[in-house]
C-alpha cells in the first residue's frame, strides 16, 4: 500500500495528478472532493482532456465515487478543506488543487484532522515551502516541512 492521498479540487490540476500518479504504487489515490459537477461529471472529464485526449482507463461512478480500473474513490462535495474528514477517509497526503485555499489558516483543517502532508498546486503566501523541481528540491526536509507548494506555472517555466 502507497502513499493515501485525496484531491481537493479535481479540475485540471487534480484531475492531471491523477492521471500521471495512477499505476505508481507508490501513491494510492482514495478521495476525491469538487464542489461542482458530482460523481458523474468528475469521471467523464478524468476520461475526456481536451488536450491529453481519452485517459484509457476503465472509469465509472456511483453514489458518492469514482471507479478507475475497479478501484473506488471516495467522493464528496464540500465547499472548504475542514467540511470534509480527510483523516477519516485515511488520507496520508492531500493535494490542494482547488487554487482557493492558500495560506495557512485555510489550509490548517487538513492537518487538525490528521493529514501529515499537504500540497498545494498554488502559490502559499506565507509558512510553506516553495519547492520547484531541479531547482531547490534539495531544501526538502520530509521531518520538517508539511505544508508545499510547487510554486505557479509561471515560476516553473522560468526555472
Amino acid at each position: 500500500m502507497g502513499i493515501r492521498v485525496g484531491i481537493n479540487g479535481f479540475g485540471r490540476m487534480g484531475r492531471l495528478a491523477v492521471r500521471a500518479g495512477w499505476g505508481n504504487p507508490a501513491f494510492e489515490f482514495v478521495h476525491i472532493n469538487e464542489r461542482d459537477g458530482g460523481p458523474e461529471t468528475a469521471a467523464h472529464l478524468l476520461e475526456f482532456d481536451s488536450v491529453h485526449g481519452r485517459w484509457d482507463r476503465e472509469i465509472g461512478h456511483g453514489d458518492g465515487t469514482v471507479t478507475i480500473e475497479g478501484q473506488v474513490l471516495g467522493y464528496s462535495q464540500a465547499d472548504t478543506p475542514g467540511g470534509f474528514d480527510w483523516g477519516a477517509a485515511g488520507c496520508d497526503v492531500v493535494l490542494e488543487c482547488s487554487g482557493k485555499f492558500n495560506t495557512p489558516e485555510t489550509l490548517r483543517p487538513y492537518f487538525d484532522q490528521g493529514v501529515k502532508k499537504v500540497i498545494v498546486a498554488a502559490p502559499v503566501k506565507d509558512g510553506a515551502l516553495n519547492l520547484v523541481l531541479g531547482c531547490n528540491d534539495g531544501l526538502y526536509d520530509p521531518a520538517v516541512h508539511h505544508l508545499l507548494t510547487n510554486a505557479s506555472c509561471t515560476t516553473n517555466c522560468l526555472a
